[in-house]
């Protein structure tokens, strides 16, 4: 009775260990599914789900410097319409092609600026002429030019005749544009009590400028 027993034992070892082997395959746990992953065709590239609009930015038309187209023959009726009594001849300018290449335009004999210190002093350039007035109480600058900003296709500027004021840090301005042409006056002020340059008001220097007077032209 003993042996068959042990018989029995020894035949149920193998069966045992077979059972604890597949109850470890049965409660392995099992391994997390891999997300798939899209491989675009070899020599094609994948575009982007959406891109941000692009701000689209104003255009602004390109300016250059360039001479001025002037209006020699308008310029040449007006100064003939003036008498030669009333022009102001205090020196002579240049006429024909050695003429300033603007219309030159200087005090007429009713503007004074106060007991000047000495004479007027012209002086032709290459894009037109400056003419320095010294004063008691502020030094006046005539400029004209025909260097003008206008379109870099060669467009020629709009030119008007408005007169604009400009304080400055000593003195004042006032610009103008004549048969094409552009004019600066500016005022100097001697002294400036409390820093602040108000030797010449507004009016007057606008008064000053309206009153220049046409002297000389190609």
């Amino acid at each position: 009775m003993t042996g068959s027993l042990i018989r029995v034992a020894f035949l149920l070892v193998p069966l045992l260990a077979a059972g604890l082997a597949g109850c470890d395959r049965i409660f392995e746990p099992a391994a997390p599914p891999q997300e798939a992953v899209e491989i675009a065709p070899v020599g094609e590239t994948q575009e982007p789900a959406s891109t941000a609009p692009q701000p689209v930015l104003p255009e602004h038309p390109e300016a250059a410097i360039a001479a001025a187209v002037i209006d020699w023959d308008a310029a040449r009726r007006d100064l003939s319409a003036i008498p030669i009594e009333t022009r102001e001849m205090a020196f002579q300018i240049a006429s024909g092609e050695a003429a300033p290449p603007v219309p030159v335009f200087l005090p007429s004999g009713d503007v004074s600026i106060a007991s000047g210190e000495g004479a007027m002093r012209f002086q032709p350039t290459s894009d037109g002429y400056f003419a320095a007035l010294p004063g008691e109480t502020y030094d006046v600058v005539v400029n004209g030019t025909n260097q003008v900003i206008g379109p870099a296709d060669g467009t020629p500027a709009a030119r008007g005749d408005t007169y604009t004021f400009l304080e400055t840090v000593s003195g004042a301005q006032v610009a103008f544009s004549r048969y094409g042409a552009d004019y600066l006056v500016e005022f100097e002020c001697k002294e400036m009590p409390g820093g602040k340059p108000d030797c010449i008001s507004e009016e007057e220097a606008l008064a000053f400028a309206r009153n220049l007077g046409l002297t000389g032209t190609r």
